[in-house]
């Protein structure tokens, strides 16, 4: 090679180094466009994961909120019964009631030889 104007003698040496920088820049360059592209995939596929997870905690949101009506409606029937046992009780006890006396006023009856058909309704 023949010398220019500005640059030292032994150019041939230098080139050499020169082209040997650049290869390796080059190289760099290369494995950092394919992380680059590597980690561009990964968050394409954590972006996707998200959405997946998104749609399931919405869905779950709704099975939830259905549940929950669905216990609530539950709640508010079994009350009712509640009310409706309660009521149903104290007549049955108010019943038993009418019926120990009418048993007593029987027996009173029969312990006085009086035979009538009494009849309480």
């Amino acid at each position: 090679m023949t010398d220019k104007p500005g640059m030292p003698t032994g150019g041939g040496e230098d080139a050499g180094g020169i082209m040997a920088l650049l290869e390796r820049v080059a190289g760099l360059m290369d494995n950092v466009q394919a992380t680059q592209q590597r980690m561009e995939e990964r968050q394409l596929e954590l972006e996707n994961t998200v959405k997946t997870i998104q749609a399931d905690v919405v869905k779950l949101t709704n099975d939830h909120a259905n549940t929950s009506s669905t216990v609530s409606r539950l709640l508010e029937k079994t009350r009712k019964v509640s009310c409706h046992i309660k009521d149903v009780r104290v007549r049955v006890e108010n019943q038993n009631l009418r019926v120990k006396k009418v048993e007593a006023t029987q027996g009173d009856l029969l312990a006085k030889n009086k035979f009538r058909v009494v009849i309480y309704q």
